[in-house]
């Protein structure tokens, strides 16, 4: 899966084929298609153990009074930080792959985990929670486009705006 995950990222899913994944896993053909019966469940695979590892460092982030609703952004910027950023592996991955309901069904998973997490850093304000999460989703966006911390700290200056005016909502 970690051979899968990093191909999947850098080349894209619908740029690496099985046999890649095998050659440079080092695994037999017939291992791999003991664990997948195909490409899809590898990659539903991998987009769930992206999100769980996202959900994870979402409950282990270091928080003052609870859930804010910086931590995604700040999730974001240690990311762009890390080196090689090709955008949200979610959102390439229904790019990539449209027709997959099982591709879709994690697809929402991840973003139903990023949207309660913003609703609970904001008192369970949906509209303010649903404002922060398209501005993640921009973030996200830009940051493929132009890979640089500062456009994430715009991102968490839109962000605490929307926070700071949610009560006007």
């Amino acid at each position: 899966m970690k051979t899968a995950a990093e191909l999947f990222y850098r080349r894209g899913i619908n740029n690496t084929g099985v046999d890649r994944i095998i050659a440079d896993a080092g695994v037999a053909k017939a291992s791999m298609y003991n664990h997948f019966a195909s490409k899809e469940e590898i990659v539903v695979t991998y987009l769930k153990n992206l999100r769980l590892a996202f959900t994870e460092s979402l409950a282990n982030a270091p928080m003052k009074k609870g859930p804010t609703f910086e931590v995604p952004f700040q999730m974001l910027k240690v990311t762009l930080a890390n080196g090689e950023f090709y955008g949200c592996p979610f959102s390439n991955a229904l790019v990539e792959m449209p027709d997959s309901t099982l591709v879709k069904e994690e697809v929402e998973a991840y973003r139903n985990t990023v949207l309660h997490y913003f609703e609970s850093s904001v008192d369970g304000n949906q509209i303010t929670a649903s404002m922060l999460m398209v501005v993640y989703d921009g973030a996200f966006l830009n940051c493929k486009l132009n890979p640089d911390g500062n456009t994430v700290n715009i991102a968490m200056q839109i962000a605490g705006l929307i926070v700071k005016g949610q009560a006007a909502l």
